[in-house]
């Protein structure tokens, strides 16, 4: 078995760094900043569809340029979730599949000191269509030469990505959107020591 894992908001917690990004961007162009709960919601997908469907009136390559440029500076906010290193530090095969762009993705993974820790970690743009469509699963098939995938992530759209592969996913409950609407996809997890209890790989310690 392959677990997957997305990062903002299931092994990362960057919602001060994403919040702080979109204050920089809204104020470029003299607009508000979406409320929290909005931005949060379309967390996951790639950031040029989050600013189109934030405010369709703005350019939204102009508005994540600006995003992009704040974030590499709000990147101090980022911090892992309780439990995350200890769960990393079990060998069990695991690879990656974020939202983010391709560099940025990387970037988080250097950041935390996960080079090689990951058979494979794909960017929302390597793919043709990111999530919720199935591409970067069937990527990470391919790669991986191995269909036994299980898809863990914060949003419905890690979840609907799994569904589209035929894979199983589990969601987490400490992430961007709430278990109510998770369980409407996949069963959810309040901690990480019960994902570690779902997975059932015995070679956990």
């Amino acid at each position: 078995m392959l677990v997957v894992f997305d990062l903002d908001g299931t092994l990362i917690d960057s919602s001060r760094s994403i919040l702080e990004s979109h204050k920089a961007a809204w104020k470029s162009v003299n607009a508000k900043c979406p409320p929290k709960e909005k931005i949060l919601k379309l967390t996951g997908l790639p950031l040029i569809d989050i600013m189109q469907k934030l405010g369709p009136e703005y350019d939204p390559r102009a508005l994540a340029k600006v995003y992009s440029q704040t974030y590499m500076e709000a990147t101090r906010y980022e911090k892992l979730f309780d439990g995350i290193p200890e769960l990393l530090a079990n060998k069990f095969r695991a690879a990656v599949a974020t939202g983010k762009s391709q560099r940025g993705a990387d970037r988080v993974i250097k950041h935390f000191g996960f080079e090689g820790r990951f058979e494979v970690i794909l960017g929302g743009n390597s793919v043709p269509n990111p999530k919720p469509n199935p591409d970067l699963l069937f990527s990470i098939m391919k790669s991986t030469g191995t269909k036994d995938l299980i898809m863990v992530g914060d949003t419905t759209y890690d979840l609907e990505m799994a569904d589209a592969a035929g894979v199983r996913g589990v969601g987490v409950s400490w992430g961007h959107h709430p278990s109510e609407l998770l369980s409407k996809w996949a069963p959810v997890v309040n901690s990480v020591e019960e994902l570690k209890q779902h997975l059932k790989v015995d070679f956990f310690d």
